[in-house]
């Protein structure tokens, strides 16, 4: 029976105070969840993110959801009578494609499912905050790209987190704007919109009914080889298909395509032009959107820092200062046998005329034999052997025929000057892989438009240019280094970095060039799994 103080009861007057504590302490607990934080919210929804004690709910950006949900007090977003958030977020997720992305990734299923079903049969809770997980994600997507796997070493523990997702996606929310979301987070980088731009034109290509892919066969550039005419259209490098064009027209679309493949433009059907343009158009889709992604990683730290990013298979090198493009360079990078890795490292120190250190491998399978082959291998090549104590030791008491690749208990060392692998300058980054950006005196291979030739390590064409720009309290040093040229014997100068230049080595077949124009490359380590 409910307490009622008007009856008359036995009841003391200090019970009643008791009574009416109780009351009002149980009362006070039954609401702690409904006034949390200052404001009202939905218990329902607040439970499951500040308690799910049972582990109900799978929320993986917890943080960002808190944030969003307060903004209108704990209440749904998406399980309302008014769908607008709904459909517009639907569409968002439909244009995925275009954006390098998988629509399956934002749950697209219970996003259409909650538009088909009858809402009563929805698990409303969970629904509302897979859905908001979901958009969290698609923007988290956007902006930052997806997981990055391919880095093989992140020594400066890389993790892009430069944008506040979660008042983007409130504002957005609480004021039925989802529509114009996109608009909003997606990149204005014009490497970023060239890349989006071939995307588009490839997906609206294949979207086409009429669409088929015919192999191009015959290296005749004519009017009267139509698979060429039709490929030509179908990449973008010939405007019309239609029976007006001349075979000089032709030929200059061959040399576009040429041009976006990166190799010679001459205007001939060679095997290299063939196997580019007949590469099915998913497969260029593919390189795109992987492109499109690895731009949106790199952005946080190449808008707001210093950046060198090398690319292997376009072997370039590109340097951004806070997102300004500085300095652009052809590279020499690794054979197909030994390969570049990918990292990302930083430059900590430049040494002016390196010694060249050569790595045992290289010392065992290549240059031993050539040793045991000629008695002046050595000092032609002006090498000298160091004792596993690092002494200098006289290469005519080492019986060299006596050693082998199991048992070789010397190191080789390069002597500075003009013959010395490295040049004049090598750029140090930690790595577990001792690969380095350094100088060259085989300069003549930077014309070559294939520039896999090293073992691993990076040559740069433009080294002074580097230098320069990495050692801007030493460019006396570096004006001296340019004026005196390579010098024989010279000691090596370590000088330590004081301007931090973060180093990213990349590899990606569709890369943009110092126009912001796309390029794309060969396959050159048969890494892509999209082959």
């Amino acid at each position: 029976m409910p307490f009622d103080f008007n009856e008359t009861t036995s009841v003391s007057m200090m019970n009643k105070q008791k009574y009416i504590h109780y009351i009002v302490v149980v009362s006070f607990l039954f609401m702690l969840p409904i006034f949390a934080d200052g404001q009202y919210v939905s218990t329902p929804i607040y439970n499951a993110l500040n308690i799910n004690t049972q582990k109900k709910y799978t929320i993986q950006y917890l943080a960002e959801a808190k944030e969003i949900y307060s903004g209108n007090q704990y209440n749904y977003y998406w399980l309302t009578k008014d769908k607008k958030n709904v459909h517009s977020f639907l569409l968002l997720i439909k244009s995925s494609p275009y954006l390098g992305l998988d629509s399956n990734h934002y749950e697209i299923k219970i996003i259409k499912n909650l538009l088909e079903k009858n809402q009563s049969l929805i698990d409303s809770v969970n629904t509302d905050i897979k859905i908001t997980n979901a958009i969290i994600r698609f923007v988290h997507d956007v902006l930052i790209g997806i997981e990055h796997k391919e880095i093989q070493y992140n020594g400066i523990k890389y993790n892009p987190s430069c944008y506040l997702i979660a008042p983007i996606i409130k504002d957005c929310l609480l004021e039925k704007r989802i529509g114009s979301l996109l608009n909003k987070i997606e990149s204005k980088d014009p490497a970023y919109q060239s890349v989006k731009k071939y995307l588009l034109s490839y997906l609206t290509i294949i979207s086409n009914n009429l669409f088929i892919e015919a192999p191009v066969k015959s290296s005749i550039v004519n009017t009267y080889n139509k698979p060429l005419i039709n490929r030509l259209y179908q990449l973008g490098y010939l405007s019309t298909d239609s029976t007006h064009l001349t075979e000089l027209d032709i030929k200059n679309s061959v040399k576009k395509a040429q041009e976006a493949f990166g190799l010679i433009n001459d205007g001939r059907l060679r095997s290299t032009t063939l196997v580019a343009l007949n590469k099915p158009i998913t497969y260029r889709i593919k390189e795109l959107s992987e492109t499109l992604n690895a731009i949106r990683w790199i952005s946080c730290i190449k808008n707001n820092s210093t950046i060198l990013i090398v690319n292997i298979p376009s072997a370039t090198l590109l340097l951004y200062e806070l997102g300004k493009l500085i300095l652009e360079s052809k590279i020499i990078t690794g054979k197909k046998s030994t390969p570049t890795p990918t990292l990302a490292s930083n430059i900590n120190e430049v040494i002016l005329y390196p010694y060249w250190h050569i790595p045992y491998k290289i010392a065992t399978t290549e240059l031993l034999p050539a040793i045991k082959r000629n008695d002046h291998y050595l000092s032609s090549n002006q090498l000298e052997v160091l004792t596993n104590q690092g002494k200098i030791t006289n290469p005519q008491t080492i019986n060299w025929h006596q050693l082998s690749s199991a048992y070789f208990p010397y190191s080789l060392r390069q002597l500075t000057g003009c013959n010395n692998s490295l040049g004049i300058y090598k750029f140090n980054f930690y790595n577990p892989f001792s690969v380095y950006l350094h100088d060259t005196p085989g300069k003549h291979l930077f014309s070559m438009n294939k520039r896999y030739f090293s073992h691993g390590c990076i040559r740069v064409e433009k080294p002074n240019e580097l230098a320069y720009y990495i050692l801007p309290d030493n460019h006396l040093a570096i004006d001296t280094v340019i004026a005196k040229g390579c010098v024989k014997n010279q000691a090596p100068i370590n000088i330590p970095v004081s301007k931090k230049v973060s180093v990213f080595v990349l590899y990606h077949t569709a890369w943009i060039n110092n126009k912001n124009n796309v390029v794309f490359y060969e396959d050159i380590y048969n890494k892509n799994v999209f082959n």
